[in-house]
């Protein structure tokens, strides 16, 4: 009866180094897929062309385009409908390949008076200020805060609930 070796015993070094290389680059590359990730609501532009201002309410824009995203700061006379779509490929940060946010504008009555729609192009970049603010006081090392309560407290047993020679405020001194 013949033996069986194993498909890989009888492959020279040389082959099964090539193999591993070129299953190893496989995978990086399976792993360097671009991912494209889509956040927030996008409106149908088929829907948000049915939206009539001056006629349509609050609960018929709600019906047409679903819940907005968010609504204004001071008040829900306006809601923003925002969406953004960006692509990432493997650890690098994203890259934004479009974004957009429609503001619908309603009246005191709840009426439709704006629509208008923002894009990339209207987005501004807000530069962070790097600043503390300033708090009025001292300003104490750990250690000031640390030896600070040294000597504060007395060591008799008078407090709150103590009369003056450490009994309870009771009738008769119980």
């Amino acid at each position: 009866m013949a033996q069986h070796q194993p498909l890989f015993s009888t492959w020279r070094p040389a082959r099964r180094l090539v193999l591993a290389g070129a299953l190893g680059v496989g995978i990086l590359l399976g792993g360097c897929q671009q991912k494209i990730l889509q956040h927030g609501n996008v409106p149908d532009e088929d829907q948000v062309v049915q939206i009539l201002p001056g006629q349509d309410d609050k609960n018929r824009v709600e019906q047409l385009l679903g819940s907005p995203s968010t609504t204004g700061t001071f008040g829900d006379d306006t809601w923003y409908y925002i969406s953004k779509r960006t692509a990432q490929t493997a650890f690098f940060d994203p890259d934004t390949i479009d974004q957009g946010v429609l503001a619908i504008s309603f009246d005191a009555q709840g009426i439709v008076e704006d629509m208008k729609i923002y894009d990339q192009t209207d987005g501004r970049l807000v530069a962070m200020v790097d600043r503390t603010t300033p708090t009025h006081g001292n300003e104490l090392t750990i250690i000031q805060q640390l030896l600070g309560n040294f000597g504060r407290f007395s060591p008799d047993k008078s407090g709150p609930n103590t009369g003056p020679t450490g009994t309870t405020g009771a009738p008769g001194g119980v």
